[in-house]
């Protein structure tokens, strides 16, 4: 929905950021043995994330209650407890934390801006990606709507990838592909929908449409549209009472195109379709 700079760290720094907060000395220099096969999975998932590919990866699937060695000798728990413990809550690790969570400014970048970023959300859950738990690349920004709604979904098909805001195509963030109308009744309504060009391939069509789906972009968008609808007929009941259509029309034509958000973002999308409605625009 909204893309965002990559984080610039290499792949074993976070992880060997991690560790080296962990007290005991053994137990450290354990969990150091691992950095290989952890930088080694974290290049190939950045690859594969840049090719769109992220659900060729196999997950670990295990049942309740078992906790597998995943690295040498190191268990699914420990990595996980590197990102919830010795990530999020130690200074070394929150460092790194931190510089990912503000890096999305105030818009969570899933839904669009619709949410705040308040966490961090794992593009693959840590449940059954451990070894990418700390990975930078791995860890997006999200409003708690939209890391709570996720869930830890597995997905074993191309068109179901959400879209990733480090690495994805610049189309998903370039190209409008969301559309907006409204509905002419008492209070009206602005309703939005996942429209991708034609121009597009299959798989980038129905990952966008999954993806609007998924978050339930639609009613979030179509609320937060809700107070924005009454001030603009408002404005056309007093300022552009006795003015002609087209001049109404214009002013919301150009409020579209001078609004520096990006180009899905619910408010463009909504003051465009707005501008070609006559219905709306007429005095």
């Amino acid at each position: 929905m909204k893309r965002l700079p990559c984080p610039d760290y290499a792949p074993e720094y976070s992880y060997a950021t991690c560790v080296s907060a962990i007290l005991d000395e053994p137990e450290r220099t354990r969990m150091m043995a691992g950095v290989n096969d952890i930088r080694e999975t974290a290049i190939d998932f950045v690859e594969r994330a840049a090719a769109g590919a992220t659900w060729e990866l196999p997950p670990l699937v295990v049942a309740k209650g078992e906790d597998p060695i995943v690295v040498g000798d190191i268990r699914k728990s420990e990595l996980v407890a590197l990102y919830e413990y010795y990530m999020v809550r130690r200074p070394l690790g929150r460092v790194i934390y931190d510089s990912i969570l503000v890096g999305a400014g105030d818009e969570c970048p899933t839904c669009g801006g619709i949410g705040h970023p308040r966490t961090l959300d794992h593009y693959l859950p840590k449940a059954n990606y451990p070894k990418l738990a700390v990975l930078p690349q791995n860890l997006i920004p999200a409003c708690r709507d939209c890391n709570t709604d996720k869930g830890n979904p597995l997905i074993d098909h191309a068109h179901k990838q959400l879209i990733h805001p480090y690495f994805d195509q610049p189309c998903f963030f370039d190209q409008t592909w969301i559309s907006a109308s409204v509905t002419h009744s008492q209070p009206n309504v602005i309703s939005y929908a996942a429209t991708p060009p034609d121009t597009w391939s299959e798989v980038d069509r129905e990952r966008a449409i999954n993806h609007f789906e998924f978050f339930g972009i639609a009613k979030r968008y179509s609320i937060a549209a809700s107070s924005e609808l009454i001030f603009l007929l408002d404005m056309h009941r007093s300022y552009f009472r006795n003015r002609p259509a087209e001049e109404f029309s214009q002013y919301l034509r150009s409020a579209a195109e001078s609004s520096s958000v990006f180009p899905n973002h619910w408010r463009k999308v909504m003051y465009s379709a707005l501008a070609e409605d006559p219905l709306f625009c007429a005095p």
